[in-house]
C-alpha cells in the first residue's frame, strides 16, 4: 500500500490541503479537561484555519464506559461523515506540529504515541517484535492507544458496518470499541480495535515524530524518536 504524506502549514511548509472536515473526540466522564489541553486546542483551532481545515470538537461528559463512550463518538462521526475523528485524551498535551503530522499521511489508522504517567518511560505503543518496524517513515504498530488516534472516514465506514449494532434509547450504535478476550488475554477497547481493523486486513501506524505529553500529578514528556532509536540499538545487539 502506498502511502502519500500531504503538505501542511505547520511550521514545515506553505501549502493548504484544502477544506476538510475533522472531529475531534474526547471522551470526559467527570467533565473536566487538564489546562494544557485546552491549550492545544487552541493551538490546533489556529492550525486549522491556517490550512482550511474545518474542526469540530465534541465530548461525551459522564459515561462510565468508556467503551460507549468511544462509540457514540464514533457514531457522530459516522453521522457526520466526517473525514478524520480524532480521538484525544482530556488530559494530553500536543503541538500544531504533532496535529499536523497526524493528518499528514494518507493512511486509515495512525496514532502518536503517549508516554505513561509514570517516570519509567513507556509508550502506549505495541509492536510485532521488541524493535520498531518501519514502513514508508512510520511505525508498522500491531496497536497503538486512543490517546491521540486519527481514523480515517475509509476506516470509519468500514469498522461501522464490521461492528456489532446495539440500541440505546432510539440510538443505533455500533460497538466498535469492545473489550474482547483473545488467547486467554483481555483486549481494552483500543487494542480490540486495532486488532479488528487489522484482521480485515489492514495496518495500523504510529508516527515516530510524535511524542504525547500526559498531564497528571505532574506532566510527563518524552521524546518517542529517540525511544524507538534505542529500543532497535537494543535489539540489533540481543
Amino acid at each position: 500500500k502506498r502511502i502519500v504524506q500531504n503538505t501542511l502549514r505547520n511550521g514545515m511548509n506553505d501549502k493548504t490541503v484544502g477544506m476538510r472536515k475533522v472531529m475531534i473526540g474526547t471522551p470526559l466522564y467527570d467533565g473536566k479537561v487538564e489546562l494544557d489541553y485546552m491549550m492545544s486546542v487552541f493551538q490546533t483551532l489556529e492550525f486549522c484555519a491556517l490550512n482550511e481545515i474545518q474542526m469540530n470538537l465534541k465530548t461525551i461528559v459522564g459515561c462510565s464506559l468508556i467503551q460507549k463512550a468511544r462509540d457514540e463518538l464514533f457514531r457522530m462521526a459516522y453521522e457526520a461523515e466526517v473525514d478524520d475523528l480524532i480521538f484525544i485524551d482530556s488530559d494530553q498535551c500536543w503541538s500544531q506540529k504533532d496535529f499536523g503530522n497526524l493528518l499528514s499521511y494518507h493512511v486509515d489508522v495512525i496514532g502518536g504515541a503517549v508516554v505513561s504517567k509514570n517516570d519509567l518511560v513507556h509508550y502506549n505503543v505495541k509492536t510485532f517484535e521488541p524493535k520498531y518496524d518501519f514502513y514508508y517513515g512510520l511505525i508498522d504498530a500491531r496497536a497503538v492507544g486512543t490517546g491521540f488516534l486519527r481514523i480515517s472516514k475509509r476506516a470509519i465506514k468500514m469498522m461501522w458496518e464490521a461492528s456489532e449494532p446495539y440500541k440505546d434509547g432510539d440510538k443505533e450504535y455500533r460497538h466498535v470499541f469492545e473489550t474482547r478476550v483473545v488467547n486467554g488475554q483481555l483486549l481494552g477497547e483500543d487494542v480490540s480495535f486495532c486488532q479488528k481493523w487489522r484482521d480485515m486486513g489492514e495496518k495500523v501506524y504510529v508516527h515516530p515524530e510524535i511524542s504525547i505529553a500526559h498531564i497528571g500529578r505532574k506532566r510527563w514528556s518524552g521524546d518517542f524518536a529517540k525511544y524507538v532509536e534505542i529500543a532497535n540499538d537494543n535489539y540489533a545487539r540481543s
